[in-house]
């Protein structure tokens, strides 16, 4: 007979799915960003290591104004690729009240 899994443990599953896929993100990332003269910053949930089931990977792309597109993508597919849902935003858009809201979690991923 077939085990019935609830949904709270469907949920715990989700998550701990969800960390794990930020862990193998983050140098894939960070390799990219080096490569490319450039930075990722991690924050919220992802950063704190504390995705939930529906947590999304909030991201700033701080890369120079000729290869910030082609590097928001590669952030986007990244995440994609790993069954996450991305949360995108250029740093050259932020307001410093909003970063420094972020700043206790941010990860600088270069």
């Amino acid at each position: 007979m077939q085990r019935i899994v609830t949904l709270t443990e469907r949920k715990a599953a989700e998550a701990a799915r969800r960390r794990e896929a930020v862990a193998a993100l983050v140098p894939v990332l960070a390799n990219y960003a080096r490569a490319n003269g450039g930075r990722f910053m991690l924050f919220g949930s992802a950063a704190r290591g504390q995705m939930k089931y529906g947590s999304d990977v909030d991201l700033l792309v701080d890369f120079p104004e000729e290869t910030q597109g082609a590097a928001w993508n590669f952030a986007e597919a990244a995440c994609w690729d790993r069954g996450l849902d991305p949360d995108l935003m250029p740093y050259s858009w932020c307001k410093q009240a909003f970063l420094d809201h972020v700043a206790p979690d941010l990860r600088v991923l270069a």
